[in-house]
């Protein structure tokens, strides 16, 4: 896992969002027959926050200003809550509009990418009506966040490894 400046050389989410399936080696498989990727995207005053889950086990988290992680579902304490927020994006991918792009959400505001085999899907909405419990995309921000928690909880672990030699 390497942490990185998001170097406007190396976009990486827009290399995510334009990428197809077959060059990650994936495939529609019993648990993901539709969703190959997701994104939950966070909006706020300065940019947007990214955090991705790729069926091959990937996860990282990114931000537009600079900054990030990657290569975090090379550890099982991510890995899990990666495949489980890709697995509730399936769950909920009729709820997700076809859409033809993807524009960073703007303040306050989140957007789940859902990249299937037959194209993009976008959701954006308010993160006060997300969190709204008859919202029908609850259940994504909820394993989002959990994403979003195992990832910090690794960062602080191996910082602490770090710090520690």
């Amino acid at each position: 896992m390497r942490f990185r400046r998001n170097d406007a050389k190396v976009d990486l989410r827009m290399r995510l969002l334009g990428s197809d399936p077959a060059s990650f080696g994936l495939k529609p498989s019993a648990d993901l027959p539709r969703v190959w990727a997701a994104l939950m995207e966070i909006g706020m005053p300065n940019g947007s926050a990214s955090v991705v889950a790729v069926a091959d086990g990937s996860a990282s988290m990114y931000t537009s200003t600079g900054g990030g992680m990657i290569g975090a579902g090379e550890h099982e304490s991510v890995r899990a809550p990666a495949r489980a927020f890709l697995q509730t994006i399936e769950k909920l991918l009729d709820a997700i509009p076809v859409a033809e792009a993807a524009p960073t959400p703007r303040d306050g505001e989140y957007a789940f990418v859902a990249l299937t085999f037959d194209g993009m899907r976008r959701a954006v909405d308010r993160e006060a009506a997300l969190s709204q419990g008859s919202h029908p995309l609850l259940a994504a921000f909820v394993a989002g966040h959990e994403l979003v928690t195992a990832m910090r909880s690794l960062q602080t672990t191996l910082q602490g490894k770090t710090a520690g030699r």
